[in-house]
């Protein structure tokens, strides 16, 4: 029996249905039947469930998995039966097993884990696309990155420090802080200090940083543009805090980029996903992001990891277990 989750309509975690499907059926042309060993847990996903993000209804919960290809359908010739394969944008996660297009699929090198995979599969294509497509962080730059004990921030952060750059990094909790410091970062900071700024400039010699990555958004955008040194680079990825308000004209007139990439837009080819996950794949291997493991929910308690996001509970990276 195939468990998966579902929402007939959106709300808080309590709207989310664990249901048995007694037979998913087999592959099609083209696609793949995929036996879960990890499914990651995003905050784009809570967002689905929420309503913030408009999707149709009823909506199969999940966008992130990595397990085993059980069954291949018709012309389906890049991966095999018994390969284990990631996958980071496709409706349909939170489930036992699923049947997906083949095309998505990712081969996951025999050093890499469904479970590692499933939690930084997504986060680190988005942190790729971050740091080497939207702004391509060069040795000697000084990065912020809002939001860093995050499980997007976390990768960004201590890749960016790996590819040469000063990080400074963001936390609200202290404890957080605590935590992105333990990590060798440069310079962690309180995002909720209103002197934020400040401080990031004092730490420049009052020049302002290169590239600020926004992934809390409302609470910290302020900030972040006081921090740009003239001609610098605003990423804004997240609003976990809000929207904020963007008076697009003062940054005109400073000189600054101002951008909101979307992972798709730099990894949407076959020829991209796999540049960038090897890169994910040899930043993994050689141990760039630490060695946390991922904190753990049965499928069945899927509501609870996403309280848990909710509450601002969780360092780091959530994977349900089938």
């Amino acid at each position: 029996m195939n468990h998966q989750i579902t929402i007939a309509e959106t709300g808080t975690p309590a709207v989310m249905q664990l249901t048995a499907v007694a037979d998913i059926g087999q592959p099609g042309p083209g696609q793949v039947r995929l036996r879960h060993e990890a499914i990651g847990v995003n905050f784009v996903d809570t967002l689905l469930r929420s309503g913030a993000f408009p999707a149709r209804l009823p909506l199969a919960m999940g966008v992130e998995g990595a397990g085993v290809v059980v069954a291949v359908g018709e012309g389906v010739t890049s991966v095999c039966v018994g390969e284990s394969v990631a996958y980071f944008f496709s409706f349909g996660a939170y489930a036992d097993e699923r049947l997906i297009d083949a095309r998505l699929l990712v081969r996951l090198p025999n050093d890499v884990s469904a479970a590692t995979a499933a939690a930084t599969f997504t986060k680190g294509l988005t942190a790729w696309m971050m740091l080497f497509g939207a702004h391509r962080v060069q040795p000697g730059e000084t990065v912020l990155v809002q939001g860093a004990a995050g499980g997007v921030g976390s990768i960004v952060a201590r890749w960016a420090k790996a590819l040469g750059a000063t990080v400074i990094a963001t936390a609200g909790a202290p404890s957080k802080v605590d935590l992105v410091a333990s990590w060798g970062i440069d310079h962690a900071l309180s995002s909720n200090d209103p002197q934020l700024a400040d401080k990031a400039l004092a730490l420049t010699g009052g020049r302002g940083v290169d590239v600020v990555y926004e992934l809390v958004g409302q609470a910290t955008f302020a900030h972040s543009v006081r921090a740009l040194r003239a001609g610098g680079h605003l990423v804004h990825v997240g609003n976990a805090s809000g929207t904020p308000a963007v008076d697009q004209a003062d940054l005109a007139a400073r000189g600054i980029r101002y951008v909101q990439p979307s992972t798709g837009q730099y990894v949407g080819e076959r020829e991209e996903l796999e540049r960038a996950s090897a890169a994910l794949f040899a930043a993994l291997r050689d141990g760039v992001f630490g060695a946390e493991q991922p904190r753990r929910y049965p499928l069945r308690a899927a509501a609870q990891a996403h309280e848990d996001i909710a509450a601002r509970r969780l360092t780091g990276a959530a994977i349900l277990v089938p």
